[in-house]
């Protein structure tokens, strides 16, 4: 089943706010508030709204703004990894969808509307997966967390006057959306909210330039594939997908043989000389096998490495790499046809 009242609402943003790690630990938000009126921009204390800054959340203070709308996006998630998968695409323009996007009128868009062209972010192609990154709420350090990467591109909207399109569901009260990201691929609690083509984001049109920006995020916990109803096929998740704590872009995994004579190749991307003592290969079930004391790729090379107690299914099944430190530096996945190719290896792209 769908999420409910599901479209696209295009508006222009005048305000933002953040919840970081004090106002709100478990569930906080980034609260885009826009209006849908050429005639009229509403007013507002901004100074009563930025008060309450960094401190416990006030429940004096109302979540609305008379006169403005607001799109609630999630910026941590509820489940046990509570990291999000983010994707941003400057080049958007190409997309044969925006050209439909500016002929819309200012407001609500129900998918009837659309004439069924919401977002899907596995079958839209609107970015590439493997450029995303996995994102936790509120830590400390520049460019590293949701607030961080996406402040910026709300400011950005806000400071040019830009126009916005909110994909997402609109609220019962029909003052704002939510669910502003993926709504597919869902874990076993929500998956009834799992649908094709009903996907949440927040695109950006600066018409000055015609630059479109599209902005996507997805719980570390959703599936990367999905079937036809939108229902998640496991195992792998943007959370084993997409790197993260990824270290140096140093040595790929590039082949793999997973049934007789299991063995795995490494390619050395560097220039330099790197030692892969201590290194680690996993399973998805957390499995290892260590590589050899005096495993070492020279400079640009490949080597292949037998991994005979590391149970790899033909069922498929996902390969890690790790370093010394414990630290992820590459990893790859393959399906139950790959994992029965008879003596044959498996090669990924990189």
């Amino acid at each position: 089943m769908p999420v409910d009242d599901y479209g696209v609402w295009k508006g222009f943003p005048v305000h933002y706010e953040v919840e970081d790690r004090y106002e709100d630990p478990k569930s906080p938000h980034l609260s885009l508030y826009y209006h849908d009126n050429y005639e009229t921009e509403p007013q507002f204390d901004l100074k009563f709204r930025q008060k309450h800054k960094n401190k416990p959340p006030n429940k004096n203070r109302p979540m609305e703004i008379p006169g403005l709308f607001r799109a609630a996006i999630n910026i941590k998630s509820i489940d046990r990894d509570s990291r999000l998968a983010y994707w941003v695409n400057y080049n958007l323009s190409d997309h044969p969808m925006v050209q439909n996007l500016a002929k819309l009128d200012l407001g609500f868009h129900d998918l009837e509307e659309l004439k069924d062209q919401g977002l899907d972010y596995i079958r839209s192609g609107l970015f590439d997966a493997k450029k995303g990154r996995l994102l936790r709420h509120d830590i400390d350090g520049p460019n590293n967390d949701m607030i961080d990467v996406l402040v910026p591109e709300v400011k950005e909207s806000i400071h040019k006057n830009a126009e916005i399109y909110v994909f997402g569901s609109r609220f019962n009260t029909r003052n704002g959306v939510h669910n502003v990201h993926m709504n597919q691929g869902n874990i076993k609690r929500f998956r009834n909210d799992d649908g094709t083509f009903q996907d949440g984001g927040l695109l950006i049109h600066y018409k000055e330039t015609d630059q479109w920006t599209g902005i996507f995020l997805a719980f570390a916990s959703q599936a990367v594939h999905t079937d036809r109803e939108g229902h998640a096929i496991p195992p792998l998740t943007w959370g084993q997908f997409l790197p993260t704590e990824l270290i140096e872009n140093s040595v790929a995994i590039k082949e793999a043989v997973v049934k007789k004579g299991k063995s795995v190749t490494l390619t050395n991307l560097t220039n330099h000389r790197v030692s892969l003592a201590s290194w680690k290969l996993h399973n998805s079930a957390g499995e290892a096998q260590e590589l050899p004391g005096n495993a070492v790729l020279n400079p640009m090379s490949t080597g292949g490495f037998e991994v005979p107690k590391l149970h790899l299914s033909s069922n498929g099944d996902i390969i890690t790499l790790v370093n010394e430190a414990g630290l992820k530096v590459d990893g790859v996945s393959y399906n139950s046809q790959q994992g029965n190719m008879e003596g044959r290896p498996i090669v990924f792209a990189h």
